[in-house]
């Protein structure tokens, strides 16, 4: 698939309207090449050629929506996205007309193409079992190009291309410690990767010693950048969206009602200057960056057209609700590092624990901002600034109020950008970008 074919498409698609019909048509699409690996063993392998489009109907205050999918074969796409437009009318001219419903503004056409130098295809599969010598590595690749695209009948034409790719394998001795690496990037360097795994495998041999059964109770601790984007894509579930906020289900309701504030040392920004991921939202829209929490203070929230229309305050062209559920949410978000140095931040732990990895997290009290979650896979109690033991998984529960707020001691230096990989709706060109964070009274409960 190419920006040609599509634009194509789109427009013989636009012809086909008639008088007072409007379209938009959005494009989702990947060319990837991906292996699955168990006991360091190639399990599976293919190729992924997935091109998605939906489609939103408009006349007047009225619109529909439909899901499915074209090719390269431009006649065979064309004749299936006029079918489904036809499909829509009946339904159409049914439906109550919704006040908040209008057809997206025009904007200058967006073209970005973020290219790597990603290994050859053939190449990849020696290149990866050359590296990989232990006795149970599990995990995927996944590597090519994603797509994003989007036209309306209005003229606005957007095109976003992007060569990335994902290496995300646990390492797991014959006692079951693990050790999880996410290794991504659009350019590949051998030498960067064998580093990344050499590292991985010396944490694997540590975690051998005894492990060490913490108590229920408040400790200082290090968040790597991985455990600390975790935290920070939580703010998508009942957060940052402004939509949220009115209705009360935010979990930034006491910034923004009580004027409670996080650390000084807390920034956060929805930030597409990277290029890693589309600006423009499934509406064709152009999203500006949003400075989200400054220093601390709720400065903004992200509001997509609907809301800004409901509430009568201006959008920021944030992106519609997604499958999972979730509605003005970041794509692209940064929060800014500050002044700890990597091979200082064991020195400043002291004595405490090193995070690496935190999961199955949950809001327990959404308006309080308590999240509940466990540790994971290479989390180590520390003494004088040195690693000692493994800890067993712990449980721990606390609001960010606490650990981006009065608790956060410091913030490290290096940033590192973590791309979305979920792939139950295809590959996602967005990516989550933290530094490491020196937490005082985290509290692990059982």
């Amino acid at each position: 698939m190419n920006k040609d074919i599509f634009n194509s498409i789109c427009s013989q698609v636009f012809d086909s309207l008639k008088e007072k019909e409007q379209l938009t048509i959005y494009f989702e699409g990947e060319n990837s090449q991906y292996f699955r690996f168990n006991d360091s063993k190639l399990r599976q392998s293919g190729i992924i050629e997935d091109y998605a489009v939906t489609i939103s109907i408009f006349n007047g205050k009225k619109s529909l929506q439909s899901s499915t999918t074209i090719s390269a074969d431009i006649d065979s796409s064309v004749n299936n996205l006029i079918n489904e437009v036809s499909a829509l009318r009946e339904p159409l001219e049914l439906i109550p007309e919704n006040e908040f419903t209008v057809f997206p503004d025009s904007f200058d056409s967006i073209d970005i193409y973020t290219k790597g130098e990603l290994p050859k295809r053939d190449d990849i599969l020696d290149m990866l079992m050359n590296i990989i010598k232990v006795d149970k590595l599990t995990g995927v690749w996944t590597s090519g190009k994603i797509f994003r695209g989007c036209s309306t009948s209005e003229g606005t034409a957007h095109w976003f291309e992007k060569d990335s790719f994902i290496f995300d394998f646990s390492l797991i001795d014959k006692d079951e410690n693990m050790v999880k690496v996410l290794h991504p990037g659009s350019d590949w360097n051998k030498s960067k990767f064998i580093a990344v795994f050499e590292d991985a495998v010396e944490k694997l041999r540590f975690m051998n010693k005894p492990k060490i059964e913490l108590k229920p109770g408040k400790y200082k601790v290090w968040f790597e950048p991985n455990a600390v984007a975790d935290f920070v894509d939580m703010f998508n579930w009942n957060g940052v969206s402004e939509s949220s906020l009115r209705n009360g289900a935010s979990c930034l309701l006491k910034m923004r009602n009580n004027d409670e504030k996080l650390s000084h040392l807390f920034s956060l920004n929805e930030s597409f200057q990277s290029q890693s991921t589309a600006p423009f939202n499934s509406r064709g829209e152009v999203s500006s960056d949003v400075s989200i929490i400054e220093n601390g203070s709720l400065k903004n929230t992200l509001v997509n057209t609907k809301t800004g229309l409901e509430y009568d305050i201006s959008s920021n062209n944030a992106e519609e609700p997604n499958s999972w559920g979730m509605g003005e949410y970041m794509r692209s978000p940064v929060m800014q590092g500050g002044d700890i140095a990597d091979e200082d931040k064991l020195r400043m732990l002291d004595t405490g624990i090193y995070i690496s990895n935190i999961h199955y997290l949950n809001w327990s009290d959404t308006l309080g901002g308590r999240i509940t979650g466990l540790t994971r896979y290479a989390c180590f109690w520390v003494e004088n600034g040195k690693l000692v033991a493994p800890i067993k998984t712990m449980r721990f529960d606390d609001s960010f109020y606490n650990f981006f707020g009065k608790n956060l001691l410091g913030v490290g230096k290096e940033t590192l950008a973590r791309p979305v990989i979920e792939t139950y709706d295809g590959r996602n060109p967005g990516e989550t970008t933290c530094p490491g964070i020196l937490v005082n009274d985290f509290e692990l409960t059982l």
